[in-house]
């Protein structure tokens, strides 16, 4: 009798467990439609209509006008740039001057933040349970720029940092946001440092004309790609690429020459991506000068670039007022992998 207790309790446990298996193999739920795949942010016709957002799936598919598709709106003139934090996605709205906060899986509107805190908004980061939103306030006041500090939680505006002319791109370190001060309308030459825990300007750092981008590399140095002034404006000045220490400030600058207009950094593990007179060029992070020649088979004039997994997503705007194409290209061969429509003016591509 014993024996047959033990095999019956060996049996039931047997069963017990595998029931516990199965049930954590069942598949997840899918969050949303736009879950498994990128966007591309478009910025719109200049001045009227609306900017759209494209989803382009892992599977090959590629849907257009993809918020206004879930919430029978549109976004507003001039979608400047979009950002993902966790579960939201963050649109910045130029000319309409607003936020709008949508689920990344399902690009339901969440909410819109707007009014007197947000005065020609550019761009988003995240840190320390803020969001941070550079803002030109009015392009031909150079003194009324600033960023707007807002809570992700309540979506509601904590504070307003005044900063110098023209802020765009950002980036956080450690407890530290690093904004260009591109210019504006106007011409600027520095980057910023904000205290992400209490809002303070911590220092201004001089670097090259008109700050155009900013990334991290691989060992937590500051990259600031400056395009130089351009000729038309009567004070041409030579492009540079500057490294920063955030910890100190500490800063080495490589000089373009006086006619070369460098733009779009990126960063991959531990490689630099820039593009300069329709080309693309790549340098080592710990390299000693700027690159001679350029990556082979990637020549183009491009509105936007992205550098991901090995490969390169260049927009083309082509003639500003119809839609624009998005090109994909192995980084290191240079060989084109595909090429997908997009809404007009696509500014952005954006991968989770």
């Amino acid at each position: 009798m014993k024996k047959i207790n033990y095999v019956y309790v060996l049996m039931t446990l047997a069963m017990l467990f595998s029931s516990c298996s199965d049930d954590n193999d069942t598949p997840e739920e899918p969050k949303g439609d736009y879950e498994n795949g990128y966007f591309v942010s478009n910025e719109g016709p200049f001045q009227n209509g609306s900017g759209t957002i494209t989803f382009v799936g892992n599977d090959g598919t590629v849907s257009q006008n993809v918020y206004k598709t879930v919430n029978g709106e549109d976004l507003g003139n001039i979608v400047n740039s979009m950002y993902i934090e966790g579960d939201k996605a963050y649109i910045v709205v130029n000319n309409s001057n607003r936020i709008v906060i949508v689920n990344r899986y399902t690009m339901e509107k969440e909410a819109v933040i707007d009014g007197e805190g947000i005065n020609n908004p550019r761009h988003f980061a995240a840190a320390n349970g803020k969001g941070f939103i550079s803002n030109w306030g009015d392009p031909f006041d150079s003194a009324d720029d600033f960023i707007t500090v807002v809570s992700l939680e309540s979506n509601s505006v904590l504070d307003k940092i005044p900063v110098a002319e023209g802020p765009e791109q950002m980036i956080v370190s450690g407890n530290k946001l690093f904004v260009c001060l591109q210019g504006g309308y106007g011409s600027n030459n520095k980057v910023v440092a904000i205290d992400t825990s209490n809002n303070s300007v911590l220092n201004n750092i001089k670097v090259g004309d008109v700050p155009e981008s900013i990334v991290t590399d691989s060992k937590g140095y500051l990259w600031v790609l400056c395009t130089g002034n351009p000729a038309y404006t009567g004070n041409e000045t030579a492009g540079s690429l500057n490294k920063i220490d955030p910890s100190d400030y500490t800063l080495t600058t490589f000089e373009f020459e006086t006619v070369q207009h460098p733009s779009l950094l990126n960063s991959e593990l531990g490689e630099l991506f820039y593009s300069l007179d329709g080309k693309v060029y790549i340098m080592d992070e710990d390299g000693a000068e700027l690159p001679v020649d350029a990556i082979k088979g990637l020549d183009g004039f491009f509105y936007s670039m992205l550098v991901d997994g090995g490969q390169l997503y260049a927009t083309d705007a082509k003639d500003y007022a119809s839609e624009g194409d998005l090109k994909v290209f192995d980084i290191r061969s240079g060989t084109s992998l595909e090429t997908i429509r997009t809404g007009i003016v696509p500014g952005q591509v954006v991968i989770p």
